[in-house]
């Protein structure tokens, strides 16, 4: 991959290089130059010209360079470059007899099938909340087919998934009128990895307690994305014959915030799964309550002075079509929306939606606060 050329350009190197300690100090158009505050004084180019003949070979030198001062492998500093605004989630089978690196064709085929099984049931409830779906969103369906897998690793057994968490793009700035379509369907790559850790946080924590979910916590986890599919993801691999254990971690980019709250690593082992399994069969039964969950920014503000409530229009993507919808807002979550606005924070609403087409889209609102997958504040 490195002798064939990077698989990335000078505004992936120029990201890495500001999150890692460097500075530019001088440069144009072909090339810039770089140091590192310290007492080694490192200093080093960036070709600028992804055309140029010779773009290849100055990232070579670069990366070279980069491995010799953080003392890693190239290989280590390009995949970190080349990822700079991904997130990566790596699924581990573990089981004794997988010391080799290797895993059993079946074992394997249940592994990469319920890769794709979570990140359909993790899309599908950042849309909306539901204990069984039966038929996912078309959204959903298609966002499993924009990540990618990485080379799997040594190490039991390790599929990594890699999504986008950011556009090069700033996201948004304050006081932002309109939402950007491009931004905004990059932005959900991340929704959808920070509602799958979220969920597996929540189902950890069930399966780890020291009793048995109540009826009440379960219906609770379906608002932190817990499904029965997303369940049944799970279980699927751990009751394969070579896999005694999965374990989910989460490598977030280096340029945009992990979501707070959200567990770095969850592991499910065969008594876990146990638990998975009573759980996911509760869910079974739930097919019918769901709560819509929308992303945006605030673009309309309306209140009285007298008013109890004020009019708020927050602009979203509807079938990834950019539509305002209008909900009312009561005091403490209209002066959120005031916040969100003036700060250009993106803002999640939970509720029951209704769009008619060419009508006006409403939301009676449950739940409304800045976007959490972004890192943003409370």
């Amino acid at each position: 991959m490195v002798d064939n050329g990077p698989d990335f350009g000078p505004g992936e190197i120029r990201s890495y290089l500001k999150v890692t300690g460097w500075a530019p100090v001088s440069g144009g158009d072909v090339a810039e130059l770089w140091s590192l505050p310290g007492p080694a004084d490192e200093v080093v180019l960036v070709p600028m010209k992804p055309g140029a003949p010779d773009f290849a070979k100055r990232t070579r030198i670069l990366l070279q360079d980069l491995a010799r001062v953080e003392s890693e492998e190239v290989q280590t500093v390009h995949d970190a470059i080349a990822t700079v605004y991904h997130d990566v989630t790596d699924l581990r089978a573990s089981h004794p007899s997988l010391s080799d690196g290797s895993i059993p064709l079946e074992s394997g085929y249940e592994l990469f099938v319920s890769a794709k099984r979570l990140r359909v049931a993790s899309a599908a409830a950042t849309i909306r909340r539901q204990g069984h779906f039966r038929n996912f969103p078309t959204r959903a369906r298609d966002q499993a087919r924009e990540v990618r897998l990485g080379q799997t690793r040594r190490g039991s057994y390790i599929v990594p998934i890699i999504s986008q968490a950011r556009s090069q793009e700033d996201v948004y700035s304050p006081r932002q009128d309109h939402i950007d379509v491009q931004v905004e369907e990059t932005l959900f790559d991340r929704r959808v990895t920070a509602t799958m850790s979220r969920a597996l946080g929540v189902l950890e924590d069930m399966a780890g307690a020291e009793r048995e979910p109540t009826r009440s916590e379960i219906n609770d986890s379906i608002g932190e994305g817990v499904s029965y599919e997303l369940c049944q993801a799970l279980t699927r691999v751990v009751n394969t014959e070579s896999v005694s254990a999965i374990d989910v971690s989460f490598n977030w980019s280096r340029v945009a915030a992990p979501p707070p709250g959200t567990p770095a690593r969850v592991e499910f082992n065969g008594d876990a799964i146990n638990i998975v399994d009573r759980v996911s069969e509760q869910l079974k039964t739930k097919v019918y309550t769901s709560e819509h969950v929308i992303y945006g920014v605030v673009t309309d503000l309306s209140r009285h002075p007298e008013d109890d409530t004020g009019r708020v229009g927050v602009q979203t993507l509807i079938q990834r079509r950019s539509r305002t919808v209008w909900m009312n807002l009561a005091d403490g979550d209209y002066h959120t929306a005031v916040r969100c606005h003036d700060a250009g924070i993106p803002v999640r609403v939970r509720g029951t939606l209704t769009s008619p087409p060419g009508g006006q889209a409403r939301m009676n609102v449950a739940g409304f606060g800045p976007d959490p997958s972004l890192g943003a504040d409370d």
